[in-house]
């Protein structure tokens, strides 16, 4: 078993890519309200989710956290497989989906895979910032009383899978459960910050427009989708707002719902109906 330290190096190179800088900057900008000082207040809690469209050169374009501050990522997020699904909901705590009628072209049994609560720690640096900005030629605004050395943590997981695969080992089907993201802040005025951060060059115009849409009390965790290759759309999961994706060649679909703090997906080889269909019948 690795070192917890080197684990934590492992995250951190992961959320270095652009997809996942966006998942970070989306839940870190997401937020609202007034944190007290020197103690970790929550400020966000996941209870829905929605799409943002942005275009692949945006995602590609989006700034890595660490050109402003730290990033610390703590936690054991490595993905495991597990005997069975007693085995996974005992690792997690989370109540293992069951499906109650598999698609057409999807057989035998899954495999259960399990990952642990992850947490990561930004603490913004002014002079980082400033930097960064003059790097890109263009200036940067001085920052909000506090902001400098604040720091927002975001903590997620554990989770839980059942995967399906084809006979070439590609999932077939994946469903999957896990605690929803959450934000905490160690004290500022939260609005500034966003505002701030959406101010700074580096983040795409038309990506900073779409997060500033959502509200500090709305508790929606956005999700940067390529627009070219991804579409999406709305539907009811059991009464439970939902958000249907599709790749543009039909080629794989998911529907990922919150529900009382806990995040379920179902996604494949598949098109929307048929995870859809998925979906409703769990049990």
């Amino acid at each position: 078993m690795r070192h917890p330290t080197e684990r934590a190096a492992g995250h951190a190179g992961r959320v270095r890519g652009p997809v996942a800088a966006a998942v970070a900057v989306a839940v870190v900008l997401a937020g609202g309200g007034t944190a007290a000082a020197n103690d970790w207040v929550r400020i966000f809690h996941t209870e829905q989710i929605a799409p943002v469209s942005v275009g692949t050169a945006d995602l590609i374009a989006l700034p890595d956290l660490s050109a402003y501050g730290d990033v610390v990522v703590t936690g054991d997020g490595d993905v495991r497989e597990v005997p069975d699904a007693a085995a996974a909901a005992a690792r997690t705590g989370l109540d293992v989906p069951q499906v109650k009628t598999l698609p057409r072209g999807v057989g035998g049994e899954p495999v259960y895979q399990v990952g642990g609560e992850v947490s990561a720690t930004f603490t913004f640096s002014a002079e980082r910032a400033a930097k960064a900005a003059a790097e890109a030629g263009k200036p940067v605004p001085p920052p909000p009383p506090g902001l400098d050395g604040e720091q927002v943590r975001l903590v997620a997981g554990p989770g839980l899978a059942g995967i399906w695969s084809q006979p070439a080992g590609v999932p077939a089907l994946v469903v999957g459960r896990a605690v929803a993201p959450k934000a905490l802040s160690s004290g500022v005025a939260y609005e500034a910050v966003r505002d701030y951060l959406l101010s700074l060059p580096g983040l795409p115009g038309d990506v900073a427009a779409l997060l500033r849409t959502f509200g500090a009390d709305d508790a929606t965790l956005p999700l940067p989708v390529p627009a070219e290759r991804v579409t999406t759309s709305r539907a009811r999961v059991n009464g439970v707002p939902a958000t249907v994706l599709a790749t543009r060649d039909r080629t794989l679909a998911a529907v990922v719902w919150v529900d009382d703090g806990v995040v379920t997906a179902v996604a494949g080889a598949l098109d929307a109906g048929e995870v859809l269909a998925v979906a409703r019948e769990l049990r």
